[in-house]
């Protein structure tokens, strides 16, 4: 496995970098092995190693002790050459110690380390014949006490390499789950950048192609009431268009940046300051399209879910854009938020149109109930005294804090809906019989990618109006 880690440096890599990996080994375990081994073979310099000075049988002891230290490298050549160096050893000296069942002990455990399971047969079956061959012989390691001592010893490194190949697999395991997390955290960021790049697209083109269709619009018409509507709708368009674009390309970096899952259900946001933000939007955007829209806004929770958010901008958009094509002209209109308390924990978040319209309407409108529907909340239309269209979204929300109430502006509070995890979008006009490609698309695309809105502080108080304001923002 470390080989393949160092593989990068091919052919071209020096000598003393290709010996260093020959000596290091193929495995992780390999290196702590031939080190052991190693310092085995050394036990040579330790004084007393030579029982005699005879030179065939320093010659021989030397040998054992190197092929103890080669046993790590080259496990099966050395067990079949230490059973028959161990059998001849102990035919020439049976009173002298014989260190070749060392290095086959040692051989045999390494070929269990492999997982070779042959080999450390074959090098088991040759120490219970060397051991035959002593008893016969009745050399050093003859009897029960050489069983005892050389079986221990078979017994220990037979351990000892099994466990170092229970590491090396485990380390093997490992590394492998990482690698396919990395695979597939790769992939999850790909997929994330297509999807944004599919939005950004969608966000673009609609933007663009809603812009082109209102001003062919207003280019052909005369009637200046009419131009108003379409500029006020062309502003509100513009506005949402390049804050949607804004906060998907904050949110792309925020999401690279942080690993973030991009789930609106667990995202947080400012939602009373996003709240004043929408409503000032649309606001300037009536402006500049001399509609006479007024918006009021009661005390809201400081943060709430993106999810929340994300259905709260779309209602609003929606019954603005109601408004401007579909209000007399000239007439004042309203649109209004505020929260209705429940019961304990529960509570609605209310958005609130009211215009004077040439006609009755008698039914909700269909992208409007779809979208309260699809979160558990309600569309209704009525009349108030004065014979005005009212064109009411409740939407159920839940406050975290369980002290807390639908009148309740702590600056702590959150506010969650769990159904609107698994609502689904319901695209559509923006009121009954309508199908046209302007505003009421905006509203019924809108995406919401959980960023919030610029940190600013709000007045707080039971209603905000901002209907006489003269200044028209960028």
């Amino acid at each position: 496995m470390t080989s393949e880690i160092d593989g990068s440096t091919g052919s071209s890599a020096s000598v003393p970098a290709r010996v260093w990996r020959f000596l290091r080994g193929p495995r992780f375990i390999d290196l702590p092995i031939r080190l052991l081994a190693l310092i085995m073979g050394l036990t040579i310099l330790v004084p007393g190693s030579f029982e005699i000075t005879e030179p065939r049988y320093s010659a021989l002891l030397i040998l054992a002790y190197g092929l103890i230290v080669l046993a790590s490298f080259r496990p099966l050549s050395i067990v079949i050459a230490t059973t028959g160096l161990s059998i001849g050893f102990s035919m020439l000296y049976p009173d002298l110690e014989n260190m070749f069942p060392e290095a086959l002990i040692l051989a045999t455990a390494v070929l269990i380390s492999r997982r070779r399971w042959i080999g450390f047969a074959l090098g088991t079956i040759g120490l219970a014949v060397y051991l035959g061959a002593s008893t016969r012989l009745g050399s050093y390691d003859a009897g029960f006490e050489g069983l005892t001592d050389l079986g221990y010893g078979w017994l220990t490194y037979s351990i000892l390499g099994l466990c170092a190949s229970f590491v090396e697999a485990r380390i093997h395991r490992e590394i492998d789950r990482r690698e396919r997390a990395a695979v597939d955290h790769q992939k999850s960021l790909d997929a994330m950048r297509a999807r944004f790049t599919s939005d950004m697209h969608d966000t673009i083109s609609h933007s663009l192609t809603t812009e082109s269709a209102i001003i062919r619009t207003l280019a052909r018409e005369s009637d200046s009431e009419t131009a108003d509507r379409l500029l006020a709708e062309l502003a509100l368009v513009n506005a949402e268009a390049t804050k949607r674009l804004r906060q998907l390309v904050t949110s792309l970096s925020k999401w690279e940046t942080e690993s973030c899952t991009g789930d609106r259900a667990t995202s947080r946001i400012r939602f009373r300051a996003e709240a004043e933000q929408l409503t000032t939007a649309i606001e300037d955007g009536c402006a500049a399209g001399s509609v006479p829209l007024t918006t009021e806004l009661s005390p809201l929770p400081t943060h709430a879910t993106g999810t929340l958010g994300h259905h709260f901008r779309a209602v609003m958009l929606e019954l603005a854009t109601n408004v401007i094509r579909y209000s007399v002209p000239g007439t004042p209109s309203t649109l209004a938020v505020e929260m209705r308390g429940g019961s304990g924990d529960r509570a609605e978040l209310l958005c609130r149109s009211t215009n004077e319209s040439p006609t009755t309407l008698t039914q909700a409108p269909r992208s409007l109930s779809r979208r309260a529907k699809a979160v558990g909340g309600v569309c209704r239309v009525n009349a108030d005294d004065q014979k005005r269209t009212v064109v009411e979204v409740a939407l159920p929300i839940r406050f975290i804090s369980g002290s807390a109430s639908a009148s309740t502006n702590d600056a702590m509070i959150d506010v969650v809906d769990e159904d609107f995890e698994t609502s689904t979008e319901a695209p559509g006009a923006s009121s009954a019989g309508t199908s046209t490609a302007n505003g009421a698309a905006v509203a019924d695309r809108s995406v919401d990618s959980g960023i919030t809105g610029p940190d600013a502080q709000f007045r707080e108080a039971d209603r905000r109006t901002k209907g006489d304001r003269d200044k028209v923002d960028a």
